[in-house]
Protein backbone atom coordinates (compact mmCIF):
# COMPACT_ATOMS: atom_id res chain seq x y z
CA UNK A 1 0.00 0.00 0.00
CA UNK A 2 1.24 3.01 -0.72
CA UNK A 3 1.32 6.09 2.12
CA UNK A 4 0.22 9.68 0.88
CA UNK A 5 3.23 12.46 1.13
CA UNK A 6 2.06 14.93 3.92
CA UNK A 7 5.35 17.38 4.19
CA UNK A 8 4.28 19.32 1.02
CA UNK A 9 1.27 20.52 2.54
CA UNK A 10 3.23 20.82 6.12
CA UNK A 11 6.11 23.20 4.11
CA UNK A 12 3.42 25.52 2.62
CA UNK A 13 1.85 26.05 6.11
CA UNK A 14 4.80 26.81 7.24
CA UNK A 15 5.83 29.58 4.92
CA UNK A 16 2.21 30.46 4.51
CA UNK A 17 2.78 31.39 8.60
CA UNK A 18 5.87 33.14 7.98
CA UNK A 19 4.41 35.03 5.08
CA UNK A 20 1.58 36.12 7.68
CA UNK A 21 4.49 36.73 10.73
CA UNK A 22 6.52 38.99 8.04
CA UNK A 23 2.85 40.90 6.87
CA UNK A 24 2.02 41.50 10.69
CA UNK A 25 5.67 42.46 11.73
CA UNK A 26 5.63 45.07 8.42
CA UNK A 27 2.65 46.49 9.94
CA UNK A 28 3.43 47.07 13.20
CA UNK A 29 6.59 48.66 11.99
CA UNK A 30 4.44 50.81 9.64
CA UNK A 31 2.14 52.19 12.25
CA UNK A 32 5.47 52.80 14.94
CA UNK A 33 6.40 55.00 11.96
CA UNK A 34 3.30 57.05 11.35
CA UNK A 35 2.86 57.36 14.72
CA UNK A 36 6.60 58.51 15.48
CA UNK A 37 5.81 60.59 12.61
CA UNK A 38 2.57 62.27 14.01
CA UNK A 39 4.33 63.42 16.97
CA UNK A 40 6.81 65.19 15.55
CA UNK A 41 4.66 66.86 13.22
CA UNK A 42 2.32 67.97 16.06
CA UNK A 43 5.62 69.14 18.20
CA UNK A 44 6.99 71.21 15.33
CA UNK A 45 3.15 72.09 14.98
CA UNK A 46 3.25 73.61 18.78
CA UNK A 47 7.06 74.81 18.06
CA UNK A 48 4.98 76.95 15.38
CA UNK A 49 2.42 78.11 17.35
CA UNK A 50 4.25 79.03 20.47
CA UNK A 51 7.61 80.79 18.50
CA UNK A 52 5.14 82.95 16.28
CA UNK A 53 4.25 85.20 19.28
CA UNK A 54 7.12 84.83 20.95
CA UNK A 55 8.96 86.51 17.71
CA UNK A 56 6.04 89.19 17.96
CA UNK A 57 7.08 89.63 21.31
CA UNK A 58 10.89 90.68 20.46
CA UNK A 59 9.35 92.64 17.35
CA UNK A 60 6.94 94.89 19.76
CA UNK A 61 10.09 95.57 22.14
CA UNK A 62 11.53 96.60 19.02
CA UNK A 63 9.55 98.64 16.54
CA UNK A 64 7.45 100.43 20.40
CA UNK A 65 9.75 102.98 19.92
CA UNK A 66 8.99 104.15 16.77
CA UNK A 67 5.07 103.45 17.78
CA UNK A 68 5.10 105.73 20.50
CA UNK A 69 7.11 108.63 18.32
CA UNK A 70 4.36 108.28 15.61
CA UNK A 71 1.75 108.70 18.24
CA UNK A 72 2.90 111.59 20.32
CA UNK A 73 4.29 113.70 17.79
CA UNK A 74 1.37 112.88 14.49
CA UNK A 75 -1.44 112.01 17.04
CA UNK A 76 -1.29 114.24 19.98
CA UNK A 77 0.77 117.00 18.62
CA UNK A 78 3.94 117.03 20.27
CA UNK A 79 7.92 117.40 19.31
CA UNK A 80 9.99 114.81 19.37
CA UNK A 81 11.81 116.71 21.74
CA UNK A 82 8.48 117.15 24.05
CA UNK A 83 7.64 113.35 23.19
CA UNK A 84 11.24 111.95 24.31
CA UNK A 85 11.02 114.43 27.41
CA UNK A 86 7.85 113.20 28.09
CA UNK A 87 8.56 109.35 27.81
CA UNK A 88 11.82 109.75 30.63
CA UNK A 89 9.31 110.87 33.43
CA UNK A 90 9.22 107.71 35.72
CA UNK A 91 5.47 107.49 36.42
CA UNK A 92 5.56 107.87 32.31
CA UNK A 93 7.53 105.46 32.12
CA UNK A 94 5.48 102.62 34.27
CA UNK A 95 2.53 103.73 32.46
CA UNK A 96 4.13 102.25 29.11
CA UNK A 97 5.51 99.44 30.66
CA UNK A 98 1.91 98.40 31.90
CA UNK A 99 0.42 99.39 27.95
CA UNK A 100 3.65 97.18 26.20
CA UNK A 101 3.17 94.29 28.70
CA UNK A 102 -0.27 93.86 27.61
CA UNK A 103 0.98 94.50 23.91
CA UNK A 104 3.20 91.68 24.11
CA UNK A 105 1.49 89.29 25.99
CA UNK A 106 -1.73 89.18 25.49
CA UNK A 107 -2.38 89.92 22.05
CA UNK A 108 -0.16 87.50 20.26
CA UNK A 109 -0.76 84.82 22.26
CA UNK A 110 -4.31 85.11 21.86
CA UNK A 111 -4.35 85.62 18.05
CA UNK A 112 -2.05 82.49 17.78
CA UNK A 113 -4.46 80.42 19.56
CA UNK A 114 -7.45 81.61 17.39
CA UNK A 115 -5.61 80.98 14.31
CA UNK A 116 -4.55 77.57 15.55
CA UNK A 117 -7.76 76.52 16.48
CA UNK A 118 -7.45 76.41 20.39
CA UNK A 119 -9.98 77.95 23.28
CA UNK A 120 -8.08 79.83 25.33
CA UNK A 121 -11.00 78.99 28.14
CA UNK A 122 -10.29 75.25 27.48
CA UNK A 123 -6.46 75.65 27.08
CA UNK A 124 -5.86 77.97 30.31
CA UNK A 125 -6.62 76.42 33.19
CA UNK A 126 -8.51 79.42 35.10
CA UNK A 127 -10.02 77.44 37.62
CA UNK A 128 -9.50 76.81 41.24
CA UNK A 129 -6.61 75.12 42.78
CA UNK A 130 -6.42 71.49 43.81
CA UNK A 131 -8.07 71.40 47.05
CA UNK A 132 -5.13 71.66 49.77
CA UNK A 133 -2.50 72.67 47.27
CA UNK A 134 -2.76 76.91 47.28
CA UNK A 135 -1.40 77.72 50.24
CA UNK A 136 1.40 75.01 50.18
CA UNK A 137 2.51 75.66 46.73
CA UNK A 138 2.40 79.47 47.40
CA UNK A 139 4.76 78.86 50.16
CA UNK A 140 7.04 77.29 48.55
CA UNK A 141 7.37 79.11 45.37
CA UNK A 142 8.26 82.14 47.14
CA UNK A 143 10.78 80.03 49.18
CA UNK A 144 12.02 78.77 46.11
CA UNK A 145 12.01 82.47 44.01
CA UNK A 146 13.59 83.87 47.29
CA UNK A 147 16.93 82.05 46.81
CA UNK A 148 16.46 82.05 42.90
CA UNK A 149 17.42 85.27 42.65
CA UNK A 150 20.40 84.56 44.07
CA UNK A 151 21.00 83.54 40.37
CA UNK A 152 21.34 86.98 39.46
CA UNK A 153 23.79 87.91 42.21
CA UNK A 154 26.17 84.95 41.23
CA UNK A 155 25.73 86.37 37.23
CA UNK A 156 26.89 89.51 37.62
CA UNK A 157 29.29 88.36 39.84
CA UNK A 158 30.48 86.42 36.98
CA UNK A 159 31.24 89.36 34.47
CA UNK A 160 32.37 91.13 36.31
CA UNK A 161 35.10 88.96 37.35
CA UNK A 162 36.29 89.18 33.21
CA UNK A 163 35.98 92.76 33.44
CA UNK A 164 32.57 93.18 31.62
CA UNK A 165 30.15 95.78 32.94
CA UNK A 166 26.32 93.86 32.10
CA UNK A 167 24.19 95.96 33.78
CA UNK A 168 20.82 96.47 31.69
CA UNK A 169 19.24 99.67 32.74
CA UNK A 170 15.48 99.12 33.59
CA UNK A 171 14.83 103.03 34.33
CA UNK A 172 14.42 105.62 37.15
CA UNK A 173 10.91 104.26 39.58
CA UNK A 174 8.55 107.26 40.21
CA UNK A 175 8.73 108.81 43.86
CA UNK A 176 6.23 108.86 46.46
CA UNK A 177 3.20 106.71 47.66
CA UNK A 178 1.65 106.99 44.24
CA UNK A 179 5.37 106.21 42.41
CA UNK A 180 5.04 102.78 44.89
CA UNK A 181 1.61 101.74 43.54
CA UNK A 182 2.54 102.49 40.05
CA UNK A 183 5.75 100.56 39.89
CA UNK A 184 3.50 97.67 41.83
CA UNK A 185 0.88 97.45 39.23
CA UNK A 186 4.04 98.00 36.26
CA UNK A 187 6.52 95.48 38.21
CA UNK A 188 4.41 92.74 39.93
CA UNK A 189 0.48 92.75 39.21
CA UNK A 190 0.20 93.14 35.22
CA UNK A 191 3.62 91.16 34.09
CA UNK A 192 2.69 88.24 36.64
CA UNK A 193 -0.80 88.05 35.01
CA UNK A 194 0.30 88.99 31.61
CA UNK A 195 3.65 86.82 31.18
CA UNK A 196 1.78 83.63 33.72
CA UNK A 197 -1.15 83.84 30.84
CA UNK A 198 1.40 83.62 27.62
CA UNK A 199 4.04 81.04 29.58
CA UNK A 200 2.02 78.44 31.58
CA UNK A 201 -1.27 79.14 30.64
CA UNK A 202 -0.73 78.47 27.07
CA UNK A 203 2.62 77.64 26.32
CA UNK A 204 2.88 75.18 28.74
CA UNK A 205 -0.51 73.53 28.70
CA UNK A 206 -0.45 73.24 24.75
CA UNK A 207 3.16 71.19 24.96
CA UNK A 208 1.58 68.83 28.67
CA UNK A 209 0.24 66.27 26.17
CA UNK A 210 3.48 65.04 25.66
CA UNK A 211 4.72 65.09 28.95
CA UNK A 212 4.75 67.32 32.11
CA UNK A 213 8.34 67.17 32.13
CA UNK A 214 8.86 68.53 28.69
CA UNK A 215 6.20 71.07 29.27
CA UNK A 216 7.67 72.24 32.50
CA UNK A 217 11.27 72.40 31.13
CA UNK A 218 10.24 73.43 27.57
CA UNK A 219 7.96 76.58 28.65
CA UNK A 220 10.75 77.18 30.95
CA UNK A 221 13.45 77.25 28.61
CA UNK A 222 11.11 80.37 26.34
CA UNK A 223 10.23 82.00 29.63
CA UNK A 224 13.76 82.42 30.24
CA UNK A 225 15.01 83.66 26.79
CA UNK A 226 12.16 85.72 26.56
CA UNK A 227 13.84 88.42 28.87
CA UNK A 228 16.68 88.78 26.57
CA UNK A 229 19.65 89.51 28.61
CA UNK A 230 21.79 87.39 30.59
CA UNK A 231 21.64 88.88 33.87
CA UNK A 232 17.59 88.06 34.35
CA UNK A 233 17.65 84.47 32.13
CA UNK A 234 19.28 81.78 34.60
CA UNK A 235 17.05 83.54 37.10
CA UNK A 236 13.92 83.17 34.85
CA UNK A 237 14.75 80.17 33.78
CA UNK A 238 15.10 78.81 37.57
CA UNK A 239 11.71 80.48 38.35
CA UNK A 240 9.95 79.29 35.46
CA UNK A 241 10.70 75.56 36.30
CA UNK A 242 8.69 75.72 39.50
CA UNK A 243 5.91 78.29 38.31
CA UNK A 244 5.30 75.31 35.90
CA UNK A 245 5.46 72.56 38.30
CA UNK A 246 3.15 74.58 40.43
CA UNK A 247 0.65 74.76 37.50
CA UNK A 248 1.25 71.40 36.38
CA UNK A 249 0.04 70.01 40.63
CA UNK A 250 -2.02 72.34 41.05
CA UNK A 251 -4.24 72.86 37.81
CA UNK A 252 -4.88 76.11 37.82
CA UNK A 253 -2.95 79.40 37.13
CA UNK A 254 -3.75 81.45 40.32
CA UNK A 255 -1.03 80.35 42.23
CA UNK A 256 1.33 80.69 39.48
CA UNK A 257 0.16 84.28 39.38
CA UNK A 258 0.42 84.84 43.34
CA UNK A 259 4.09 83.29 43.55
CA UNK A 260 5.21 85.15 40.82
CA UNK A 261 3.36 88.95 41.94
CA UNK A 262 4.72 88.27 45.08
CA UNK A 263 7.81 87.87 43.80
CA UNK A 264 8.15 90.88 41.57
CA UNK A 265 6.75 92.39 44.88
CA UNK A 266 9.30 91.79 47.14
CA UNK A 267 11.65 93.36 44.20
CA UNK A 268 10.03 96.90 43.90
CA UNK A 269 9.74 96.87 48.20
CA UNK A 270 13.62 96.68 48.14
CA UNK A 271 13.99 99.05 45.19
CA UNK A 272 12.07 102.08 47.20
CA UNK A 273 13.73 100.96 50.77
CA UNK A 274 17.30 101.81 48.94
CA UNK A 275 16.23 105.52 49.56
CA UNK A 276 15.19 105.50 52.95
CA UNK A 277 17.86 102.96 54.85
CA UNK A 278 21.28 102.36 54.98
CA UNK A 279 22.70 99.85 52.43
CA UNK A 280 23.98 97.44 56.29
CA UNK A 281 20.19 97.72 56.84
CA UNK A 282 18.92 96.46 53.76
CA UNK A 283 21.17 93.69 54.23
CA UNK A 284 20.36 92.52 57.45
CA UNK A 285 16.16 92.99 55.96
CA UNK A 286 17.26 90.92 53.19
CA UNK A 287 18.86 88.48 55.25
CA UNK A 288 15.73 88.10 57.74
CA UNK A 289 13.63 88.35 54.19
CA UNK A 290 15.24 85.09 53.32
CA UNK A 291 15.34 83.05 56.64
CA UNK A 292 11.21 83.68 55.98
CA UNK A 293 11.27 82.64 52.84
CA UNK A 294 12.83 79.83 53.84
CA UNK A 295 10.64 78.68 57.35
CA UNK A 296 7.73 79.22 54.58
CA UNK A 297 8.90 76.75 52.03
CA UNK A 298 9.49 74.43 54.41
CA UNK A 299 6.05 74.76 55.79
CA UNK A 300 4.54 74.59 52.58
CA UNK A 301 6.39 71.32 52.14
CA UNK A 302 5.15 69.87 55.61
CA UNK A 303 1.21 71.17 54.45
CA UNK A 304 1.76 69.49 51.23
CA UNK A 305 3.12 66.30 52.51
CA UNK A 306 0.74 66.25 55.43
CA UNK A 307 -2.29 64.66 53.26
CA UNK A 308 -0.44 61.36 52.50
CA UNK A 309 -2.48 61.18 49.09
CA UNK A 310 -0.38 64.39 47.45
CA UNK A 311 2.66 63.20 45.62
CA UNK A 312 5.24 65.71 44.29
CA UNK A 313 5.90 63.44 41.32
CA UNK A 314 5.11 64.18 37.43
CA UNK A 315 3.40 62.28 35.14
CA UNK A 316 5.88 60.94 32.87
CA UNK A 317 4.82 60.51 29.51
CA UNK A 318 5.65 57.23 27.61
CA UNK A 319 5.53 56.71 24.13
CA UNK A 320 8.03 55.75 20.88
CA UNK A 321 9.46 59.29 21.24
CA UNK A 322 12.54 60.21 23.41
CA UNK A 323 12.46 62.81 25.65
CA UNK A 324 15.73 64.16 23.90
CA UNK A 325 13.79 63.73 20.07
CA UNK A 326 10.89 65.95 21.72
CA UNK A 327 13.01 68.76 22.73
CA UNK A 328 14.92 68.63 19.04
CA UNK A 329 11.67 68.72 16.95
CA UNK A 330 10.02 71.39 19.43
CA UNK A 331 13.43 73.55 19.75
CA UNK A 332 14.38 73.13 16.09
CA UNK A 333 10.97 74.59 14.78
CA UNK A 334 11.91 77.30 12.18
CA UNK A 335 9.74 79.89 14.67
CA UNK A 336 11.36 78.83 17.82
CA UNK A 337 14.86 79.13 16.36
CA UNK A 338 14.18 82.69 15.12
CA UNK A 339 12.92 83.95 18.96
CA UNK A 340 16.11 82.13 20.44
CA UNK A 341 18.19 84.05 17.46
CA UNK A 342 16.09 87.25 18.03
CA UNK A 343 16.68 87.40 22.01
CA UNK A 344 20.34 85.90 22.34
CA UNK A 345 21.15 89.03 19.78
CA UNK A 346 19.66 91.34 22.07
CA UNK A 347 20.91 90.05 25.12
CA UNK A 348 24.43 90.25 23.21
CA UNK A 349 24.23 93.51 22.65
CA UNK A 350 24.76 94.54 25.96
CA UNK A 351 28.39 94.13 25.57
CA UNK A 352 28.60 96.80 22.90
CA UNK A 353 26.37 99.44 23.71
Amino acid sequence: MLEKNNNFDINENETQSSEDEVCETSSILYKIIQEEYKIKKDIRRLGVIVGIPTICISVIGYIWSFVYVFLTTNVAGMTFDEAVNFSQNPAMQQILQIIVSCLMFLLPFSIAAKCAGIRIDQTVLFGKAKKGTFIPFLFFGIGFCSFANIAISYAEVIFESFGIDYEVDFGDNPSGVFGFLLSSIATAIVPALVEEFACRGIVLSLLKKHGEGFAIISSSIIFGIMHGNFEQIPFAIMVGLILGYIYVKTNSIWPCIAVHCANNAISVIFTYLQNVMSVNMQNVLYIVYLVISLILAVFGVLMFTKNKDNSFNIEAKEDIVTQKEKYIYFFTSWAVIIFVVINFLKAFSYFVI
